[in-house]
This record gives structure tokens, sequence and C-alpha cells, in this order.
């Protein structure tokens, strides 16, 4: 189902540094990384804080650039579940600009998604701009 959802938002093959460097996403649409994680047990809240120090990281270098964190739902015995052992982040780039440095906040947010989880796939999309 994940890979349907990533090829309906019509698949980009371009890297992180592409996205942030150059845009090759038609007119109306942005860069964008979809990601699908596997949460290691008892680690959607280090996870969880993981995307709120990513978004802090944009936030101090003025970069436009946001990472949504999304609730993964699974069938259960009475309907749908939300899973705490998936999540799925969808990082939106911000206009073109040179990549920030990578310092010890950024060392400190990748080390926290490597803590708590481990990454299933990963789509470079381009997404309607402004969503």
């Amino acid at each position: 189902m994940l890979k349907t959802i990533l090829v309906t938002a019509s698949l980009l093959s371009a890297t992180a540094a592409d996205a942030q460097t150059g845009s090759p996403c038609p007119d109306g649409t942005q860069p964008a990384t979809i990601r699908h994680s596997r949460i290691k047990p008892g680690g959607w809240p280090i996870f969880a804080r993981a995307v709120a120090a990513h978004n802090a990281w944009y936030v101090s270098h003025k970069d436009p650039t946001r990472t949504s964190l999304l609730r993964v739902l699974t069938r259960g015995t009475g309907g749908p579940v939300v899973s705490d052992a998936e999540a799925v982040t969808i990082t939106r780039y911000g206009p073109t600009k040179p990549n920030a440095p990578h310092d010890a906040a950024y060392s400190a947010f990748t080390d926290l998604y490597r803590q708590s989880s481990e990454m299933a796939d990963e789509t470079r999309v381009c997404l309607p701009a402004g969503g």
C-alpha cells in the first residue's frame, strides 16, 4: 500500500542534495522525501523527539524545510489501529539554497533516529507546493 501511495505521489529519482540545491520538479510542485520507518520496541517517543529535533535544526538554520510525522494505521480485529511499530515522515524541502553544515545538533537528531528506528523505504517525490 505504501508503494502505491509513493507511486501516486509522482516518483522522482533525485538525491537529497539535488532536492536542496536545484529543484528538478515541475512548476507547482516541490521536492520531498517520504520515508517509511520501522520503530523499535518502545522507540516511538524517541522517534517523535527525533522529528522535533530535525525540524528545530532546520529552524535554527533559517531553512523553511520541514519534516512531518505521520502515524501508520494497521488492521486490528475491530478495525484500523494506530501502529507504534511503523511511521512515515515527509520532508518538504524549502526553496533552493545550500545545505547547512552538519553540526552537533544534526548528529543529535540523526542519532535519535538510529536509536529508535530502522528505515524500511525512502522515496523522493514532487509534491504539490504549499501542502
